[in-house]
């Protein structure tokens, strides 16, 4: 079960990454569950990632940018 006060973030990857087997290998080396996979408009994934999950794949060659996962809204709604 995800801890509550654990952040989701959006991992994007640099174009031309595999992202399932990366995000295999980032999963089992600093412990987090991918909540989605992308491969289609953008390489990456969703995830809860602790502090030093977060660094560490900040930190990764393959990682373009990290964002905060938060619901969007439509302007004027």
């Amino acid at each position: 079960m995800a801890d509550p006060g654990t952040p989701s973030y959006i991992v994007v990857f640099v174009d031309g990454t595999a992202p399932d087997a990366v995000v295999d290998a980032l999963a089992a080396e600093h412990g987090f569950t991918p909540k989605h996979v992308f491969r289609n408009a953008l390489q990456g994934f969703a995830a809860e990632l602790a502090p030093e999950a977060l660094d560490a794949v900040r930190r990764h060659p393959a990682v373009k940018y990290v964002e905060h996962d938060a619901p969007a809204r439509v302007m004027g709604e």
